[in-house]
């Protein structure tokens, strides 16, 4: 297991602005070649989350999955650590080679404590999530 960092690794767009998790190729979004990396926060909210009881030979049982949105609204797909999270709690989230690790943070102030607002895509446990079209 690789060690806890203090940000994570994204790219940024010199062209559109975009962000985005680090690639070798251009931009996502508008294909431009132009792109910095940075490091954002390694803090996310989920976005949703979901366990596989029966999941693909090789992964622990059960298997934990969740959509983080992090800094720069760069969304990940996680394998989380420990608990299932919420949607709209918040998770350390951390490379581990190929794939992303997310672990519940301790409870702590609410979106609305911390004076963010809440998070159009987040709207609770019974709310579905849909991707942007």
């Amino acid at each position: 297991m690789s060690e806890m960092v203090e940000g994570l690794e994204l790219s940024r767009c010199g062209s559109c602005q975009a962000q985005f998790l680090p690639t070798d190729g251009p931009c996502p979004h508008c294909g431009s070649t132009v792109t910095h990396r940075f490091v954002g926060p390694a803090l996310g909210t989920v976005l949703c989350a979901t366990e596989l009881v029966h999941p693909a030979v090789g992964w622990e049982n059960p298997h934990r999955l969740a959509i983080v949105e992090v800094a720069e609204s760069v969304r990940i797909l996680a394998v989380v650590e420990g608990e299932l999270p919420a949607p709209g709690s918040l998770v350390s989230v951390r490379r581990d080679g190929d794939l992303y690790r997310a672990r519940p943070e301790p409870a702590g102030p609410t979106q609305a404590e911390r004076g963010e607002g809440e998070s159009p895509r987040v709207g609770g446990a019974d709310t579905s999530f849909e991707p942007p079209r």
